[in-house]
């Protein structure tokens, strides 16, 4: 990927906790889209050219534990050279966070952000229902490894509006999409809890950027998706 100069632009009012805050949310969203952007690695070893497709098998998305753990793992994975390092802090009304990164992912998670930052309250509301909907079909507790055809037709229903009003709300680029299909090997409903999981760590950003505090930029140099 081609790495370069973004920008986490900054204004108002920071405290430690809430800049702890933001670089913890940032790197897990950065390191799910990577992990969803499709990229391709030069190699012919086959554990080198899918190696985030073992995080996703090995976590249950029960919730909890398990679903900081596979973040982390994500995280672990993103080659070196392509996290986001930084550059230059500038605090100032406004200032600015220089990072260098893969610009493709950047571009992703910025328009993301801007997504849900537009609809906030729509896509709350949106998570909260889905939720509670799980909860009330029972489906909060299950293995992820539990295929399809074991889900009775409603449920299933249900998980696939779910997953499409979560992907419509959060714009959700089609190769991200695609790409979370491929790695779940079909399964929606370890899909849905991903894009949930995803929406809880991509709100807190979508807040600050609504009140003024921060603007996650898109790079100024457009890297195109190929599809």
């Amino acid at each position: 990927m081609i790495v370069g100069d973004a920008y986490l632009k900054l204004d108002k009012d920071w405290d430690m906790q809430e800049l702890a805050s933001l670089s913890k949310l940032y790197i897990q969203c950065y390191s799910l889209v990577y992990s969803l952007s499709g990229f391709e690695v030069d190699s012919t070893d086959e554990r080198v050219i899918d190696w985030f497709q073992g995080a996703y098998a090995k976590y249950p998305w029960r919730g909890g534990f398990s679903t900081v753990n596979f973040y982390r793992s994500l995280y672990a994975k993103v080659p070196y050279a392509e996290r986001p390092q930084i550059q230059e802090i500038q605090y100032a009304s406004p200032g600015h966070i220089k990072l260098k990164e893969a610009l493709l992912v950047a571009g992703i998670l910025a328009g993301i952000v801007t997504a849900v930052t537009s609809s906030i309250d729509e896509i709350h509301d949106t998570y909260n229902s889905i939720q509670k909907g799980l909860s009330e079909r029972k489906l909060t507790k299950l293995e992820v490894q539990l295929k399809e055809l074991e889900l009775d037709s409603a449920r299933l229903k249900y998980v696939q509006e779910s997953k499409k009003a979560l992907i419509e709300g959060m714009s959700i680029p089609p190769k991200m999409q695609k790409e979370l299909m491929r790695r779940s090997e079909g399964n929606e409903l370890m899909e849905l809890k991903i894009l949930m999981s995803f929406h809880r760590r991509i709100e807190p950003i979508a807040i600050m950027q609504g009140v003024g505090m921060l603007e996650v930029e898109a790079p100024e140099q457009e890297i195109q998706d190929d599809e």
